[in-house]
């Protein structure tokens, strides 16, 4: 039995990778917090509404009530995650079937691009009701709202990844004999890969973006429902602490697609 392993070029630029998104997230939570931090005391908001960082630290760690919080907050998570992978998932897949079906037909393409791209500039707050009204407020409903915020930045983006092969790659491919679905294969799939991975970064936030829409509009559940009525309950301190988790989630979430975009590239490019 044979044990497929990585080159050391691959392993190498999978550790590079790796340590890029750490160094990413570092970063990240250094520019957050000096950026906040310098908002809060320009802006002068009242302490009561405005929480510091060190506010949320001592929510989350340091506080009596600490452990409870954060048991509050990652459960109301977890239901916030695994409503944005229904939607993510789901709008990922139609986004790809649309694109190999605009692929290999020009003419589809020409009929139904302009339509979904005037389609997204409709304000899903105005649409979510009616998407609950017909798919309910279970996990279907939840899932069609994410995925219709994820479908359409992801669909363009992947179909301008495989319209972008060059077209003497494709000739060449006809000219020895391979047919239309064997170039889209071999060659506009593989060249358009590392757009359908920027598609999938952007759709990270995206269907968080479209979990909490569905727990606003929808369930009241995961950290949607709890930061609305935080903020008619004036919990802020919950409020906050609940924004820099998922807004820390994402980011790990989204540093976490592109360490496998990376580890892709190096399998499929090992002497690069």
């Amino acid at each position: 039995m044979t044990t497929i392993t990585a080159s050391p070029p691959a392993r190498g630029a999978i550790a590079r990778g790796a340590l890029r998104t750490l160094a990413t997230l570092g970063g990240t939570v250094v520019a957050v917090v000096t950026i906040w931090t310098a908002f809060i005391h320009v802006v002068n908001v009242s302490p009561f509404v405005a929480k510091s960082p060190l506010d949320v630290w001592r929510y989350l760690v340091t506080g009596p009530s600490a452990a409870a919080n954060r048991i509050e907050i990652a459960g109301n998570l977890l239901t916030t995650l695994t409503d944005a992978a229904l939607g993510y998932v789901l709008g990922l897949v139609l986004a790809a079937g649309v694109c190999v079906l605009f692929y290999f037909s020009r003419t589809v393409e020409g009929m139904f691009v302009p339509a979904v791209t005037a389609m997204h500039a409709v304000p899903m707050v105005t649409v979510a009701p009616i998407l609950v009204l017909i798919f309910g407020r279970g996990v279907g409903g939840v899932a069609v709202i994410g995925a219709a915020i994820v479908l359409v930045p992801a669909l363009l983006t992947m179909l301008q990844g495989v319209r972008a092969c060059p077209r003497t790659d494709l000739d060449m491919c006809a000219a020895y004999g391979g047919t239309t679905w064997s170039a889209f294969a071999k060659i506009a799939l593989p060249h358009a890969l590392p757009t359908w991975f920027t598609a999938a970064r952007v759709a990270v936030t995206s269907s968080v973006v479209g979990s909490l829409l569905a727990e606003w509009l929808a369930t009241g559940k995961g950290l949607g429902g709890q930061m609305l009525r935080d903020a008619n309950e004036f919990q802020f301190a919950r409020l906050w602490s609940s924004v820099v988790v998922l807004t820390v989630v994402c980011v790990a979430i989204y540093q976490l697609v592109t360490l496998l975009e990376t580890a892709v590239d190096a399998r499929m490019n090992p002497t690069r």
